[in-house]
């Protein structure tokens, strides 16, 4: 297969095949044919080149994952580059929530009134998270306990990333209304 050129049809069907039976030289083949396409369009939009390179290689990781669904209703770069666009959106709704997320003065207000030991922290968590919302909860402790991302969050509870941080949002608020009534 030819990597400077763009695949033919046949040349990207039996690729397809491959990819789909695991051949580790189609992985490698169609990772060199695309990755600098794919590295320069993300540099595009995003200026940081570790950011960029991550980004693409996400989108390499993710399309792997859906490689079973592919219907081959478009051109298998087509199909990358929406995967791409995904990635890009999610990357910018996470810098944007976390320069949300700083708004909320919560750590400092823990601060402000020190607590006596891990004992007393753990079970005025515990205290927090028993009042708050069960679904709310769940999302906490799936993001902060368990370590998931929102997308794993998502894709496990069957709802969009933007619901569920939306969902996450109001949660840490909740957490934070409640944890300042009790201190």
């Amino acid at each position: 297969m030819r990597i400077s050129q763009a695949f033919t049809s046949d040349e990207e069907k039996e690729l397809l095949i491959k990819l789909r039976g695991g051949d580790k030289h189609a992985v490698k083949t169609w990772y060199n044919h695309f990755f600098s396409y794919f590295y320069n369009l993300t540099l595009k939009k995003i200026s940081n080149t570790n950011d960029a390179e991550e980004l693409v290689q996400e989108m390499f990781i993710n399309a792997l994952r859906q490689l079973p669904l592919f219907r081959g209703e478009s051109s298998l770069k087509t199909w990358m580059t929406s995967i791409l666009h995904h990635e890009i959106a999610d990357f910018y709704r996470k810098k944007y929530a976390k320069k949300a997320l700083q708004t909320i003065p919560l750590f400092e207000e823990i601060l402000q009134k020190p607590l006596h030991g891990s004992e007393d922290v753990t079970k005025l968590v515990n205290s927090v998270l028993s009042e708050m919302k069960k679904e709310y909860r769940e999302l906490l402790l799936l993001k902060y306990i368990d370590k998931m991302r929102v997308k794993e969050i998502s894709i496990l509870l069957d709802r969009t990333v933007k619901s569920i941080e939306s969902d996450l949002f109001r949660a840490r608020e909740e957490f934070r209304v409640i944890y300042l009534d009790k201190i």
